[in-house]
């Protein structure tokens, strides 16, 4: 929406320039435009400084909207203001009890966790490579350390004593601003509905709001605020008590047959189990593995008890809350928990869940109240530019340091949101090379999309399962192997006729025994407060992105339709070109990227079978993901076969990088440009570009991602280009016999 919708037009006298004249450009008018400038960097800076404060509104703003039926409730007994202190005093009493039952509970479980942990480590076989590395990090010690450091970690951040004392200030802040939310409510929802005219206009009459009816623009959108009341924030209330009901059995379940941090398994249960489709499997996996790493017979109970309650949840969210407030499903409901964990934590996640709630309500109101009036002013002090109506004079100076002002706060916003659109995009990604596998299943099973989808996943996860276990066992004996035959290698290559005069000369054998030999040392140098938690994090990324992958795989369709309902019908025919292309392209580009990587990675497992290399499905599992990156894909994924070969002997070495380079040289010239080429059509020079772009961005994920939103934004350019595409005149050309 521009600035000015709409521009009075009185009718003026017509000023007349004389010819050949200039406008004058006064010293006031400089000075003017400099203040204005000054005042936009000054301005920018200081709301940049208020990222929090912003944050800390949102959050009471949810508080407030969330606990208002219990304040309402109590001001019918005690009154207006003992109910809002008797609100304010329960939620600062509920979240201070939460944290401390939270933290204690987690400190259980940390040291049952080490525990478990120094057993496994008891466990590895003493001389081998494992063993020398868990001896030189110590890795039991670090451990217990780290794990020690989690329920602080959890519960306040990063800063010790200090990050508690600001915890604690953040949180009467959010209680008192909520407060004052609820105190203001009304006035709050005035303010906002008087931003839309009193009379609905009707050409040049006026309707009074009697004749008008229901059809006033002030009542329309004091119902459409209601109603993201009554269905959006709703929704989130009755989730949350259902959410609580299900923790506290699962808890209990838990406590009875002695499962290590039963209240934090509870409260997990529970938050997931009223997640649609994909929760109640999230929700039961710590209980399943505690219950396969106790070994009792009793600890069973606990694993049927919280299966019974994951179905009823799930029955009971059904009916009492899709049922009456509405069905947000299930990629909406984790895009949101996502971006909120990304942006602010735990608590961030409860407060963009009732935002995307909110968003959500909104999208699917049947009448909504549309766009209040602009900013009206007169025509003598606006310009136009491109078909945008911008003010001029002092007012344009207020839009400037508007301007200023949002782009600063976006900015900030996309900052704290990068880890979440980073597992956004993969996430996307993933979804659309699934989707036509999953297609092909729907259609040759006549099963449902998500009974596909979840048949589809299932394999894959059994797939990935048995690579894992190939690699826990053969990983240490490979590693071994490589850390003692290495040095002989290079002294065997120290004798051939072309470069072994160049190796002997910087005894290279000798450096290659002595970095083995250090090895355990330089491993021990390592900081573990470092390394562990970037462990973690990385962990964490692969949890969400894995959880937004799925979600758009079973949620996506209806989320599209949803979106083109919602868009007005002069460009719904655009939006559908636009979608369809966009899709062709990146299904295209996925399906052929997966095709080509599945080549190569056959291609790696069959070569390390032939030449009698050790894991074999770990390798094609590296040179497969490693074949998605544009130009040095190949190459990375080719490195580990080629080493465990020389490892193996020069010859098998020489044998596995002669025919992998080969089949390189035929995948990039033949099977690529024949499988991938017609989806994305992207000069190797551009993919090149892309991938460095995007890898100085976001590493290796950044140089998967950016090559096929590159060919989207080319392919999306030649269609808006096309003359048949909605909305564009068609070329007529000019015959000179028809005149």
């Amino acid at each position: 929406m521009s600035v000015a919708d709409r521009v009075t037009s009185p009718s003026t006298p017509e000023t007349t320039v004389p010819v050949g004249s200039a406008p004058t450009v006064t010293v006031a008018a400089l000075c003017g435009l400099v203040v204005v400038g000054v005042a936009a960097i000054a301005a920018a800076s200081f709301v940049a400084r208020l990222e929090d404060v912003i944050g800390l509104t949102l959050a009471a703003a949810s508080l407030a909207v969330l606990t208002l039926p219990i304040q309402q409730w109590l001001q019918r007994w005690v009154g207006t203001v003992t109910s809002m202190v008797a609100t304010a005093l329960a939620s600062l009493v509920g979240a201070l009890l939460l944290a401390n039952l939270v933290l204690q509970d987690l400190s259980f479980q940390a040291e049952a966790v080490a525990d478990l942990v120094r057993t496994r480590l008891d466990e590895v076989q003493p001389g081998s490579l494992a063993d020398r590395v868990v001896t030189a990090l110590r890795l039991d010690a670090a451990i217990d350390e780290w794990l020690a450091q989690v329920p602080s970690l959890v519960i306040v951040g990063d800063g010790g004593g200090t990050q508690v004392g600001r915890q604690l200030v953040a949180l009467l802040m959010v209680i008192i601003l909520a407060t004052f939310f609820q105190s203001s409510g009304r006035s709050i929802v005035n303010w906002v509905t008087s931003r839309w005219p009193r009379e609905l206009s009707s050409g040049a009459a006026v309707l009074e709001p009697a004749e008008a009816g229901d059809l006033s623009p002030r009542l329309i959108a004091r119902n459409f605020i209601s109603d993201l009341e009554r269905r959006g924030v709703a929704s989130v209330r009755r989730s949350i008590v259902l959410a609580g009901v299900s923790a506290v059995v699962v808890g209990v379940a838990c406590q009875i047959v002695g499962h290590p941090g039963a209240v934090v398994v509870g409260i997990w249960a529970g938050v997931w189990f009223v997640v649609p489709a994909l929760g109640w499997a999230i929700g039961l996996m710590p209980i399943a593995l505690l219950t396969a790493l106790d070994g009792r017979p009793l600890a069973i109970y606990a694993l049927i008890v919280s299966v019974v309650c994951s179905i009823a949840t799930t029955l009971a969210r059904r009916r009492y809350i899709d049922a009456v407030t509405m069905r947000i499903g299930v990629g909406p409901y984790v895009l949101s928990v996502g971006i909120g964990v990304a942006v602010a934590g735990i608590g961030g996640s409860l407060v963009v869940l009732v935002l995307g709630s909110v968003i959500c309500a909104g999208l699917t109101n049947p009448a909504p109240p549309g766009r209040p009036p602009g900013w009206v002013i007169d025509a003598r002090h606006a310009r136009s530019f491109g078909g945008i109506t911008v003010p001029t004079g002092w007012r344009g100076g207020v839009v400037a340091v508007a301007a200023a002002c949002a782009g600063v706060l976006l900015w900030a916003a996309l900052h704290r949101m990068a880890p979440a659109i980073v597992w956004l995009l993969i996430g996307v990604f993933v979804a659309i090379a699934l989707s036509r596998p999953i297609g092909w299943l729907e259609a040759r099973t006549r099963l449902t999309h998500h009974m596909s989808a979840a048949l589809a996943l299932s394999l894959l996860g059994v797939v990935l399962v048995l690579v894992a276990i190939t690699g826990a066992d053969d990983g240490a004996r490979a590693t071994t192997t490589i850390t003692e035959r290495l040095p002989d290698v290079v002294a065997d290559l120290e004798e051939t006729r072309f470069i072994g005069g160049w190796l002997s000369e910087r005894d290279a054998s000798v450096w290659i025994a002595e970095q083995m030999n250090d090895l355990p040392q330089r491993l021990g140098g390592a900081r573990p407060d470092q390394w562990l938690p970037t462990i973690g994090a990385r962990l964490l990324d692969m949890f969400w992105t894995t959880l937004f992958a799925i979600a758009i795989l079973l949620d996506g369709p209806r989320m599209l339709n949803a979106v083109h309902r919602r868009i007005p019908a002069r460009h719904r025919r655009q939006y559908a070109r636009i979608v369809s292309v966009t899709g062709t392209a990146l299904g295209g580009y996925a399906a052929g990227a997966a095709l080509v990587a599945g080549i190569n990675g056959g291609v790696v497992f069959l070569l390390a079978l032939a030449l009698g290399v050790g894991l074999a499905p770990v390798l094609a599992v590296w040179a497969f993901i490693w074949n998605f990156v544009p130009q040095i894909g190949g190459f990375m994924g080719g490195l580990p076969l080629i080493l465990f070969a020389f490892v193996a002997g020069p010859v098998r070495g020489l044998v596995a990088g002669v025919l992998f380079i080969a089949y390189q040289f035929v995948e990039n010239h033949l099977i690529q440009p024949a499988v991938i080429g017609a989806a994305i059509d992207v000069a190797p020079w551009g993919t090149l570009l892309a991938a460095l772009a995007g890898g100085a961005a976001a590493g290796v994920i950044g140089a998967i991602v950016i090559t096929p939103l590159v060919g989207v934004i080319r392919t999306v350019r030649a269609e808006l280009a096309r003359d048949d595409f909605p909305g564009a005149t068609a070329r007529v050309e000019h015959s000179p016999a028809a005149d």
